[in-house]
């Protein structure tokens, strides 16, 4: 075993010390919370039809007891790649005029 190992970690230039840091790799406490959080943050986003955004989540999770911060879930929901599917409807800008209609001088028709 050792030696077939020894030929696997040279075909892939790894260090024999990268395996067993590897193999000995436990989360911490935070990345087990995150893996935790990302679950219950694809859920809800799924439950909602992918419509939520990382506000929302955030909203729906502190409702639920979760306290976290939304920056948080907003780097949680970056690194599994989802977003709000609904985008802002277009609001067209509205003039709001102060004074009086200027006369029309060139009287174009």
């Amino acid at each position: 075993m050792r030696h077939l190992l020894s030929i696997i970690l040279s075909a892939l230039k790894l260090p024999r010390s990268t395996y067993y840091h590897w193999k000995r790799y436990q989360p911490s406490q935070h990345e087990r919370v995150d893996n935790q959080l990302k679950e219950k943050i694809k859920l809800i986003w799924e439950n909602n039809y992918r419509a939520y955004g990382y506000p929302r989540i955030t909203m729906v999770l502190r409702k639920s007891g979760i306290c976290v911060g939304s920056k948080r879930i907003l780097r949680l929901m970056r690194e599994m790649e989802i977003h709000s599917l609904m985008n802002r409807r277009f609001k067209k800008p509205g003039t709001h005029v102060d004074h009086s209609q200027r006369p029309n001088l060139i009287k174009h028709q």
